[in-house]
């Protein structure tokens, strides 16, 4: 490294130290673990990943850095290059460069989301990747379940997870929308179960096997995708595009099917009961329910994500509590507390905070960098 300034330091040990810049994100503690192991090692990805911004100014890196989606995909991708390793310095098996942009390729040939998923868990097989991709279906969800042939069970969590998070941007890549998702299914010490993932958009719960849950509906998506010379690179940056794109709550209205989008356009008016609901829709009770089972959806889950979208404005305003009480129908702040808590597993001022930077564009620094270490990879 060219100075100790711009290292890692243990969360406590050093005092006054920023947390980064950028979009929240995942903290360095725990997506940083592979990164650190690669450091120690003799790779110089700390002081590598300082020079982009990663850690502010001043470029300490430290475990409570957050690091937004641009900086945690410029940190795989150039661990990935600098130690030549698809797992990221700690599995088992080296997989050749380039090995990414066939299996776009490979996915981008196939007729549906689902052929695409089996297809590149047979190639990974074939060349002998420790990485692992299984589809299990049961009734209106299916689990893109994930593993490594990661040693250290400490590890395995991390590695799979940015595994996890690099599927999603390939889907929505060849899909050219993002995949969406009711789930991430992880295991370890997360730090952040029961709450949105910050990459993902979609509730982290505690597994046996790290996966990503979709409607199972989705399965039956075509890749439209045209992939041109530099695959890996458009896959990334595109899903980036799509990220900044996706509104700050991290819901997708345009992926709901067509009574799911019925119900969700009604709540985004107004909160009504089900009850209210289906009277507008005609739909008797059972009906809708079966309905909205069919396409992947509940009705809990929908009034939440509208809640989420009427009080996103209010926020974004910097409105009193009371006032944005008041204006959505609760009888006081502390009721909208425990409804903002409620529907998204965060506290009032923490979801003002992912709302209120969800508008930052990405660091042309790290996305300069980011386009550098793709374009090796193509």
């Amino acid at each position: 490294m060219t100075e100790m300034a711009r290292t890692w330091v243990a969360a406590g040990e050093r005092k006054g130290v920023g947390q980064g810049v950028g979009d929240k994100g995942l903290p360095f503690g725990w997506a940083g673990k592979t990164a650190a192991i690669a450091a120690a090692r003799g790779a110089p990805i700390l002081d590598w990943l300082s020079r982009a911004n990663v850690g502010g100014s001043q470029g300490v890196i430290h475990d409570k850095t957050d690091l937004s989606v641009a900086q945690y995909t410029l940190m795989c991708v150039g661990i990935i290059n600098l130690v030549d390793d698809e797992i990221h310095a700690v599995s088992r098996t080296k997989m050749p460069r380039g090995t990414a942009a066939i299996g776009l390729r490979i996915m981008a040939s196939a007729r549906s989301l689902r052929t695409a998923i089996e297809a590149l868990g047979k190639f990974y097989l074939m060349i002998g990747q420790g990485e692992k991709i299984a589809l299990v279906t049961s009734g209106a969800t299916t689990q893109i379940q994930v593993s490594a042939d990661v040693p250290d069970p400490q590890l395995s969590a991390t590695v799979q997870e940015m595994i996890a998070v690099s599927l999603h941007c390939q889907f929505s890549f060849i899909l050219d929308r993002l995949l969406p998702l009711t789930a991430f299914v992880t295991h370890g010490d997360h730090p952040h179960y029961n709450q949105v993932h910050p990459y993902l958009g979609c509730p982290i719960l505690r597994g046996k096997r790290t996966a990503l849950v979709v409607p199972t509906w989705c399965l039956d998506l075509e890749p439209v995708a045209k992939l041109g010379d530099t695959p890996v690179t458009d896959a990334v940056l595109h899903w980036l595009k799509l990220l900044d794109a996706r509104p700050a709550i991290g819901f997708d209205r345009h992926s709901l099917k067509p009574v799911s989008a019925a119900v969700y356009e009604r709540l985004s008016q107004r909160d009504i009961s089900y009850a209210e609901c289906g009277l507008e829709l005609q739909l008797p009770h059972d009906e809708l329910r079966r309905a909205l089972a069919a396409e992947g959806a509940g009705y809990r889950s929908l009034r939440h994500s509208a809640f989420l979208e009427r009080l996103q404005p209010h926020l974004l305003s910097g409105a009193c509590l009371d006032d944005i009480a008041f204006a959505l129908g609760f009888s006081d702040a502390r009721s909208l507390r425990r409804g903002v808590r409620s529907a998204s597993g965060l506290s009032v001022s923490e979801l003002r905070n992912v709302i209120c930077v969800s508008d930052s564009p990405c660091d042309p620094l790290v996305i300069g960098h980011l386009k550098h270490q793709l374009d090796a990879m193509n």
